[in-house]
């Protein structure tokens, strides 16, 4: 879920699944990534700690899921649309 003070950036999908991209702050550059699916969400999928192009911090089921590097893949995409 979009926090006040969240940058927007963009979004994509997979199946029913929607990811919404947020810069999050700018030093360190964080970014969050939330998924919205059936039933749930928007809920954190990953956080990119320091920047994306670090490993991601995985929250809850979606760490080791198979998703994974697809998901940062797309979000890498994403941003660099942005800078």
């Amino acid at each position: 879920m979009a926090e006040t003070g969240d940058k927007y950036l963009g979004k994509f999908q997979r199946g029913p699944a929607t990811f919404t991209v947020y810069q999050t702050a700018k030093d360190p550059n964080v970014i969050r990534v939330d998924c919205h699916d059936n039933g749930g969400g928007p809920n954190p999928a990953a956080t990119f700690e320091e920047g994306v192009g670090e490993s991601p911090y995985w929250h809850g089921a979606w760490n080791r899921d198979r998703w994974c590097p697809w998901i940062v893949a797309e979000t890498r995409k994403v941003v660099k649309k942005h800078h």
